[in-house]
């Protein structure tokens, strides 16, 4: 479970989000965010689907290769 965590952890630093920005968005307490993270408490499937779509659309972003509507 920790490795998983750690993943998670370096999934939000490569994309330059900060835990505290990434609670305040998902609209999780900064301290329960970090003792989840920390393996303290589990995540409950709820927030695991929030993180991982709040993490999707950041690559989805990453992914899209049209050109935009102002080029």
């Amino acid at each position: 479970m920790i490795c998983m965590y750690r993943e998670l952890e370096a999934k939000i630093a490569y994309r330059g989000i900060s835990k505290k920005q990434m609670a305040e968005e998902i609209h999780m307490n900064y301290n329960t965010l970090l003792a989840k993270i920390g393996g303290k408490s589990k995540f409950t499937l709820d927030e695991a689907v929030t993180i991982k779509d709040y993490l999707a659309e950041d690559i989805a972003c990453l992914l899209y290769t049209s050109p935009s509507p102002r080029d």
